[in-house]
């Protein structure tokens, strides 16, 4: 490798361990809130890793689970109604042999969940309640995808930026609400699945 080859390597490589950016206008305030792990049907949390076996859904193994749905996610104890709040994490699957995995909740505290973001096999991000596309393509096996959430509670509003871009905005409803990662099937959804978060970071205005 050449002198010139090794400096963009190490730029490159560089550039993917910074820390996630808050994006949007306006001025952001780092939080630091607590989690919980939740696991169930087998699902594991191993530190950044989070894991479902290949099963099909609605299993009845493991415990705490009360759907049957494989879990393997961080409930953080951010739990919001008014006010603007930030979510940024990147995640990169690095094994995936089954189908409509949810990876990021903007959970409702008093209508279950709202915004769901799963993975399909070929790569394609959208939202579960609805169908949308949120990003095609962009979520294959070993590829590093940054997401951001915006959530304007006060407005209603709510934004997803897939690698910086915004790709996808819906309207909320009322009530309070809180984010969770990790692996999840969807009712359709199924295992196995491998993926990991990193460089997670929560904001507010």
């Amino acid at each position: 490798m050449g002198f010139k080859q090794q400096i963009l390597l190490t730029l490159a490589t560089a550039t993917c361990a910074l820390a996630v950016s808050p994006v949007g206008s306006g001025s952001w305030t780092s939080v630091d809130p607590e989690f919980d792990v939740q696991e169930c049907a087998g699902g594991t949390v191993s530190g950044s890793t989070f894991k479902l076996p290949e099963s099909p859904n609605g299993s009845t193994s493991g415990s705490g689970c009360s759907n049957g749905h494989l879990r393997a996610e961080r409930r953080y104890k951010n739990d919001y109604s008014s006010g603007v709040h930030q979510f940024g994490g990147q995640f990169k699957i690095t094994s995936m042999g089954g189908n409509k995995v949810d990876l990021k909740q903007t959970f409702n505290g008093d209508d279950g969940p709202w915004f769901m973001m799963a993975v399909k096999d070929s790569g394609d991000l959208y939202n579960v309640e609805g169908g949308d596309t949120i990003a095609s393509g962009v979520a294959t096996v070993g590829q590093t995808v940054t997401i951001n959430t915006v959530h304007d509670a006060d407005s209603s509003s709510f934004d997803v930026y897939v690698n910086g871009n915004k790709t996808y905005s819906t309207s909320s409803v009322g009530g309070s609400y809180y984010d969770k990662f990790g692996a999840y099937t969807t009712d359709s959804g199924s295992g196995p699945i491998t993926v990991e978060w990193t460089d997670i970071s929560f904001w507010t205005q």
